[in-house]
């Protein structure tokens, strides 16, 4: 399933791309669309922060268009540089 498939999006978001930890963004993102407690997700921190500072610290030209895909918590997200994210079913 590809996060671009407009009828296959559960949620778009703007991440802060300022945020010391941009991780804790996307745990929020889950622990709101499953009715959770950020507390009770697995840790993301050390799987996919580095991933996503390194795309808002030091994003490549805008021409570019970068961005990151993962799953986390049975979602599928496409983080692109400028924040935009969107969020599918990861279908597993």
């Amino acid at each position: 399933m590809n996060a671009t498939d407009d009828g296959d999006i559960i949620a778009r978001r703007t991440l802060d791309t300022n945020r010391e930890t941009p991780a804790t963004e996307v745990v929020e993102l889950v622990a709101d669309l499953e009715n959770r407690e950020p507390t009770d997700l697995a840790p993301i921190y050390y799987t996919v922060n580095e991933l996503l500072a390194d795309l808002f610290s030091s994003p490549p030209r805008a021409t570019a268009d970068a961005a990151i895909e993962f799953t986390y918590e049975g979602y599928q997200f496409r983080v692109r540089q400028d924040g935009t994210t969107t969020v599918t079913s990861a279908g597993v």
